[in-house]
């Protein structure tokens, strides 16, 4: 028996006046576009029956509720509640609540509450709250809380709170409560407290509070209070305060104040093999024997390196070298978490497996490994 298949009847009005005309309900599916003539036209929109779906063009103004979907392009402005779906184009500005799911895009503004998922491009401010997701671009805005992820780009300023996870870069100043984890780049500011986990890279400014981790790399500044433990592989400025622990990886630090309960360690860089990766991360190891492993690569699944290395499927290099005492070069660089793998390159993450003969460990770092072939699983 053949089904037939849902039709859709579109309706589309150009005024307020054959809005209001419109009947309070519909017998049949029906979608109504708002097009106004003239830029200078906008329409209010608040419908009473649940889900209604809503595509406004033409600086119109939308209200959409009862799991509505809404899209609202040429500098309009849409409220969106009730388990809504919101794309807001041309400087739109947003609310979106309850299970709202937003993409605003040039100067747009955002505030999205309720497991909200959020991606805002374009000097755009968002507030994502309810264990949001959010990726803020351009010059951004962003406060993300409850369990919160964030990506904020270029000059963007975070606050995240309940155990976010937060990459800022491009000059971010970004504060991480409640066991965050944070990637600071490029002459970020970050403020840690509450057993947050930071790596501050590129003439980062850090203070770290509350029992935090921070790894410093590159002319990065920290300020430990608190019980914090900072991991310095560079000759940072730094300041240990309280019951805060420095220790320098590999290098002879000094730090520009250090208290009296204060502890600075100056330790030589481990030598690992093979043995000592697996051991380490024994959880990556799969039933096969393989090893799980993350590359990061850009949108169209290449390397950042060379641009040329698709990672599809299964991935052989093209210039093999087994010697462990390369660091760099001769093989397909995989890190063992996605975190790290991002700290090379922010870009989306590939999981893969490579079987244990097929891969060399560097002596002294171990954040990433050389493989000679590779099997990618899961994007």
């Amino acid at each position: 028996m053949k089904i037939k298949e849902k039709t859709m009847k579109i309706i589309v009005v150009k005024n307020q006046k054959e809005f209001d005309n419109l009947p309070k309900k519909f017998d049949e599916y029906t979608r109504i576009e708002i097009r106004s003539v003239r830029s200078v036209f906008k329409i209010k929109i608040n419908f009473k029956t649940g889900n209604s779906s809503v595509v406004a063009w033409g600086n119109s103004s939308v209200e959409a509720r009862g799991n509505s979907s809404v899209e609202a392009r040429g500098n309009s402005s849409v409220e969106a509640w009730e388990n809504s779906s919101v794309e807001a184009w041309e400087n739109s500005s947003v609310e979106a609540w309850e299970n709202s799911s937003v993409e605003a895009r040039e100067n747009s503004s955002v505030e999205a509450r309720g497991n909200s998922s959020v991606e805002a491009r374009g000097n755009s401010s968002v507030v994502a709250r309810g264990n949001s997701s959010v990726v803020a671009r351009g010059n951004s805005s962003v406060e993300a809380w409850e369990n919160s992820s964030v990506e904020a780009w270029e000059n963007s300023s975070v606050v995240a709170w309940g155990n976010s996870s937060v990459v800022a870069t491009g000059n971010s100043s970004v504060v991480a409560w409640e066991n965050s984890s944070v990637v600071a780049w490029e002459n970020s500011s970050v403020v840690a407290r509450e057993n947050s986990s930071v790596v501050a890279w590129e003439n980062s400014s850090v203070v770290a509070r509350g029992n935090s981790s921070v790894e410093a790399r590159g002319n990065s500044s920290v300020e430990a209070w608190e019980n914090s433990v900072i991991r310095i592989f560079s000759n940072i400025r730094l300041k240990l305060n309280q019951f805060s622990v420095g220790i320098g990886i590999g290098i002879k630090i000094k730090a520009e104040y250090k208290s009296g309960s204060a502890t600075l360690i100056n330790k030589e860089i481990a030598k690992y093999d093979k043995k000592l990766f697996l051991r380490m991360y024994k959880k990556n190891i799969q039933k096969g024997g393989e090893i799980l492993l993350y590359k990061s690569v850009k949108d169209d699944n290449t390397d950042f390196y060379s641009g040329k290395i698709k990672y599809i499927g299964k991935v052989i290099c093209p210039d093999w070298d087994d010697n462990p005492n390369r660091e760099c070069g001769g093989g397909l660089h995989l890190s063992p978490t996605p975190e790290l793998a991002k700290s090379f390159n922010n870009g989306k993450i590939k999981k893969c497996i490579v079987e244990q003969k097929n891969f060399v460990v560097y002596p002294k770092n171990i954040d990433k490994v050389r493989c000679k072939e590779v099997e990618v699983i899961e994007d």
